[in-house]
C-alpha cells in the first residue's frame, strides 16, 4: 500500500512535523488517519492531512473532509470564497488555496480569466483575503515579494 510506503519514509526521516498528506482521493486520507491515528499534546494530529477540492465544491465538502478525518481543507485558488474559508476555520480545519501547474495556469488565464495575466502578487492578495491559512503556489518568489511587502 503506497500510504503505508510513504508513512514509513516521513517516519524514518522523522519528517511527520514537516509533512502534510493531501489527495483528491479522501479515502488515502483516511488510511492515512487510521493508520497514524497519533495527536500533539494539543490534540491536533501528528500527522496532518489535507483534503482536496477541485473546481466543483459539493456542498457538503466539509463533512466529506470530515469523514476522513482530514485536519486541513485545500480549495483551489478560484474557490476560495470567504465564506467558505470561514466555513472550514469554524469546523476546526486549517485552510490551503493551491494553485494549478504552470501549463494548466496559463490555460486558466488564457481562457477563463481575461483581465488576468499572470500568477502575481494581486492573485495571491486577492486569494488571502477570503482568510485561507496557506498558499501552494508555482510562483514563490511573487508570493515572497507580496508577504514583504505586507510586512514592511
Amino acid at each position: 500500500m503506497v500510504e503505508e510506503s510513504v508513512l514509513d519514509m516521513v517516519d524514518e526521516m522523522d519528517m511527520a512535523d514537516q509533512c502534510t498528506f493531501s489527495s483528491f482521493h479522501h479515502d488515502r486520507l483516511d488510511k492515512v488517519r487510521k493508520l497514524r491515528p497519533q495527536r500533539k499534546a494539543d490534540g491536533t494530529p501528528l500527522y496532518r492531512t489535507g483534503a482536496l477540492f477541485d473546481d466543483m465544491i459539493p456542498d457538503d465538502f466539509i463533512e466529506r473532509a470530515q469523514a476522513v478525518g482530514a485536519s486541513e481543507v485545500h480549495l483551489r485558488y478560484d474557490t476560495c470564497t470567504k465564506e467558505r474559508v470561514d466555513a472550514v476555520h469554524n469546523a476546526g480545519m486549517d485552510s490551503m488555496a493551491w494553485w494549478c501547474g504552470p501549463v494548466s495556469m496559463k490555460k486558466h488565464l488564457a481562457e477563463k480569466y481575461l483581465d488576468v495575466t499572470d500568477e502575481d502578487e494581486a492573485m495571491y492578495g486577492m486569494v488571502l483575503q477570503s482568510g485561507v491559512q496557506s498558499l501552494c503556489v508555482n510562483r514563490p518568489d511573487r508570493l515572497v515579494r507580496l508577504v514583504s511587502a505586507l510586512n514592511a
